[in-house]
C-alpha cells in the first residue's frame, strides 16, 4: 500500500505515468516535457512519497543554487501557494534551513536543493535524486553521483526541455534504448495543459524567439539554442571534423586559466601548429588550493612554455598578502604572463574568431566542449531581448578560460617573437647589497606584475 500525504496533487494521466514507474520500483528516468506541464512538481510529490518509505538523503539538483531558491524554494504555483509548503506541508516537517535550502522530515529523511556546478561527493550519498533542467545542468555532476546510486539501490529522475543537441539529447537517445528505463517526450500538443494555439499566438505576439518556442514548447532537439555565445561555432567545428582525437608533440604547450576562490578554476592546454591552434587538454575542480592546479598542470605530461593567467590573478590575497600570479612566478620562473588586455565583447569575438580558424579540438577535452555549448547569453522573459553579458553558470569557467586563451593568440606575436639577449650584469656578492636595495627591488618586481 503506497503512503498517502496530506497534500492536494492530483497528477494528469501523463504525470501518473512518471510515478507508476517509480511506485513499482523503477531507477531511472527521463522525462522531457514541455514547459510548464508539471515537471517539478510532479517528482517532488514522488520524491516526497518515496522519503517517507525509504529513509535517506534527497537531492533536488539545479543547474545552479539559485536557480534552485527561484524556482522552488520562493516558487509559487498558479493558485498563489508557495511549492515548498505545497509539496512538504508543515505536519512532516521537523527542521526547515532556509539559507542551505535544507528540510528535515519527521520520518527522518533529508530533503536539500543543490546546484550542478558545486556538487561535493562526501560522506553518505543520495537515495534519491530529481535533476531539473538536466539539458543546462552540468553534465559532470551525473558522472559523480551515478556510482552512488549504483550502490545503494538509489534512484533519479531527470526532468527538463530540449536545449539543441546537447548532453541532454545524448541522455534522451541513450534512455530510449535502455529497456528498465522509463523515457518520455511530451509537447504542449501532447499534454493538454494548457492552450497551445493560444499560447503559441501569444508568444510570437510578443517577440519571443521562435527557437525558444520550439524548445519550450514542442520539444524540438534541432532547434538553435538561443542566446548561444559559441555553440553554433562548435556545431560547425564538429561537422568538418575539428574536434577529434589526434596526435600531437608534447612540446611547446601553454595553459591559459580562469581563477576561482568560491567558484570553480578553469584551464585549457594548448600549442600552436604550423599557425594553426591544437586545443589539447582541458581540466576544471572547485573548491582546491591554488598547489593542488600546481600539480595537475605538473602532472601532465607537457613541456611548457607558459602559462596565461588573467587579470584577477594580480590581487593579492588578504590572509597571505601573496598574489597568485606571484605564487605562480614563484612555482615556474620565467613561465607565467597575464593574459594581454581585451573588454569582454571583444574577448568574446576573439574566442568566435578563433574557432572559425583551421583549429582542432581533441576529444578529451569533452567537459570544457559541453561548458562551450552551454555558455549563452540570458534571455529577458519581461523585456524580450537577449542579455548583453553571458549568464553566470557552470559553464562561465571553462568559456572564460577560452576567452582569455583566444586573447592570447590574437596577441601570438607576444609567444613567438625572439627575446633580444640582455647583457647579463656581474654577480655581486651578498653582503654588497644594502637593505634599500633589496626593497626596492622587490617592489619593482611586483609593479611588474
Amino acid at each position: 500500500m503506497r503512503i498517502r500525504l496530506p497534500n492536494d496533487f492530483y497528477p494528469r494521466p501523463y504525470q501518473a505515468d512518471l510515478m507508476r514507474y517509480f511506485d513499482r520500483g523503477g531507477k531511472r528516468a527521463v522525462a522531457v516535457w514541455a514547459r510548464r506541464t508539471g515537471k517539478d512538481l510532479t517528482a517532488l510529490h514522488q520524491l516526497c512519497k518515496m522519503a517517507h518509505e525509504r529513509r535517506g538523503a534527497y537531492w533536488h539538483i539545479f543547474p545552479t543554487f539559485e536557480q534552485g531558491r527561484k524556482a522552488i524554494w520562493e516558487g509559487f504555483r498558479d493558485d498563489g501557494q508557495r511549492i515548498i509548503d505545497n509539496v512538504f506541508p508543515e505536519s512532516i516537517v521537523k527542521s526547515r534551513d532556509n539559507q542551505q535550502m535544507r528540510l528535515e522530515f519527521k520520518c527522518g529523511s533529508i530533503y536539500r536543493i543543490i546546484g550542478s556546478d558545486k556538487i561535493e561527493v562526501v560522506g553518505a550519498g543520495p537515495v534519491g535524486v530529481i535533476f531539473s533542467e538536466y539539458s543546462v545542468a552540468k553534465p559532470k555532476a551525473w558522472d559523480l553521483i551515478a556510482p552512488m546510486l549504483h550502490q545503494n539501490g538509489g534512484w533519479v529522475a531527470f526532468i527538463y526541455t530540449p536545449r539543441g543537441n546537447n548532453h541532454g539529447k545524448k541522455l534522451y537517445d541513450l534512455a530510449k534504448t535502455l529497456p528498465d528505463w522509463f523515457c518520455d517526450l511530451k509537447t504542449l500538443p501532447d499534454t493538454g495543459a494548457y492552450d497551445f494555439e493560444r499560447t503559441m499566438a501569444e508568444e510570437r505576439a510578443m517577440g519571443r524567439p521562435e527557437a525558444l518556442i520550439r524548445q519550450e514548447y514542442l520539444c524540438d532537439w534541432t532547434a538553435a539554442n538561443v542566446g548561444a555565445v559559441f555553440g553554433d561555432l562548435i556545431e560547425a567545428l564538429e561537422k568538418r571534423g575539428g574536434i577529434a582525437a589526434f596526435d600531437h608533440p608534447l612540446d611547446g604547450v601553454f595553459t591559459s586559466w580562469d581563477l576561482g576562490i568560491s567558484d570553480a578554476t578553469a584551464i585549457w592546454w594548448w600549442r600552436l601548429n604550423d599557425g594553426a591552434v591544437d586545443v589539447i587538454d582541458h581540466y576544471e575542480a572547485t573548491g582546491k588550493p591554488l598547489s593542488h592546479f600546481f600539480d595537475v598542470v605538473d602532472g601532465r605530461a607537457y613541456d611548457y612554455v607558459k602559462h596565461w593567467l588573467p587579470h584577477d590573478a594580480r590581487a593579492r590575497s588578504l590572509q597571505t598578502g601573496v598574489s597568485v600570479v606571484e605564487q605562480a612566478a614563484g612555482h615556474w620562473p620565467s613561465m607565467v604572463a597575464i593574459t594581454p588586455p581585451m573588454t569582454l565583447p571583444d574577448s568574446i569575438e576573439a574566442g568566435r574568431w578563433l574557432l572559425q580558424q583551421p583549429m582542432r579540438i581533441h576529444k578529451r577535452c569533452e567537459d570544457g566542449l559541453e561548458a562551450l555549448k552551454a555558455y549563452h547569453y540570458a534571455y529577458d522573459d519581461d523585456r524580450k531581448v537577449l542579455s548583453t553579458k553571458p549568464e553566470h553558470d557552470w559553464s562561465s569557467h571553462s568559456a572564460d578560460a577560452f576567452r582569455y586563451l583566444a586573447s592570447a593568440v590574437r596577441h601570438s606575436d607576444i609567444m613567438t617573437r625572439k627575446e633580444t639577449k640582455k647583457e647579463v650584469p656581474p654577480v655581486r656578492g651578498l653582503n654588497s647589497f644594502k637593505l634599500d636595495e633589496l626593497f626596492e627591488d622587490r617592489e619593482r618586481e611586483r609593479r611588474a606584475w
